[in-house]
């Protein structure tokens, strides 16, 4: 006997009907320290140990801390006082291209979507970290 595409045959139901049971629900670690600002924002201090658990979460962990482990090493090459280290940390940081070549060149293996992505999230990163510090020098003035 012929069926149409996702039809049940003799009356059966398809795998794709079946309900699933609903998942366990994940149990957040607390945080380090925790404390609410006066407009009422909850801030909650993590580390890699009390990090929140969910979906994708894994990735998205080790795609920050590569952002800042890429960012920390450019901004002590900017602080060293080589001249050939901090040219080429100032030239890394020029464009999210150049952070992606700086990333190609430094042996991360990385495909091109990827490398893009993570140039222009440590441009953003490091235009932020700027910021705070001028905001830093300019309230100590």
């Amino acid at each position: 006997m012929y069926r149409k595409f996702r039809q049940p045959l003799y009356g059966h139901v398809g795998l794709a009907n079946i309900c699933r049971m609903p998942r366990k629900p994940t149990i957040q670690p607390e945080p380090l320290e925790s404390f609410i600002l006066d407009d009422g924002t909850v801030v909650e201090i993590r580390d890699h140990e009390t990090r929140e658990i969910g979906r994708g979460s894994e990735k998205k962990w080790n795609a920050e801390e590569l952002d800042w482990q890429v960012l920390h090493g450019l901004t002590d090459d900017l602080q060293s006082g080589d001249q050939g280290r901090i040219s080429r940390a100032a030239a890394a940081l020029e464009s999210n291209h150049a952070i992606e070549r700086y990333l190609h060149d430094g042996g991360y293996e990385l495909n091109e979507r990827t490398g893009r992505r993570h140039g222009k999230s440590i441009r953003a990163k490091y235009e932020q970290l700027m910021k705070a510090l001028d905001a830093v020098k300019n309230n100590a003035a």
